[in-house]
């Protein structure tokens, strides 16, 4: 006769309370793209901010980056949209690469350094960015041949850590 478990109660409950959460995640995200749409922006921060920093919400992390780098709602700052971006762009959100290698071509941020800039719009390319892609081969014009060889393995590297696409491919995650 086969012994038949049955889940904690505690196993239970957290499964429960994690699917809340999640399922808010989704509410509160979605609440803050409309607000951010509709020009609420006190609101769409209310709705981001704690879902960029303790849940570490990919699109809730870039929309910050917009914010910051627009200055909608807060004080326009490169170096916070940039932290934002970086943290997206590492999660495989695509237009956040793009954005933050953007800063670094620019030096918006970040220092200015066309390898990382080549690197990031490598990754993004990668995922299937056409814009990406055209950036990334202006950048590799401006780049002198050791240059280009020491961004081509930094862009190896990136794409190796960061070329997936997120977990959930739609903005409500």
């Amino acid at each position: 006769m086969s012994a038949k478990t049955t889940p904690s109660p505690l196993i239970v409950v957290a499964g429960l309370v994690l699917g809340l959460l999640a399922s808010s995640a989704r509410a509160d995200f979605n609440d803050g793209v409309a607000a951010m749409v509709a020009g609420d922006y006190a609101k769409a921060l209310e709705s981001f901010v704690p879902l960029a920093e303790t849940a570490d919400h990919a699109y809730a992390q870039y929309f910050l980056g917009r914010m910051y780098a627009d200055g909608r709602g807060v004080e326009k700052s490169s170096e916070e949209a940039a932290k934002w971006f970086r943290k997206a762009a590492e999660k495989g959100v695509q237009e956040a690469q793009v954005r933050l290698a953007g800063f670094y071509e620019h030096g918006e941020g970040v220092p200015k350094d066309l390898e990382y800039a080549y690197g990031w719009y490598s990754v993004a390319a990668h995922l299937g960015s056409a814009k990406a892609g055209a950036a990334r081969d202006l950048a590799a014009g401006q780049l002198p041949p050791a240059s280009l060889k020491e961004a081509q393995a930094l862009a190896a590297d990136l794409i190796a850590k960061y070329g997936k696409i997120p977990r959930a491919t739609s903005v409500s995650q």
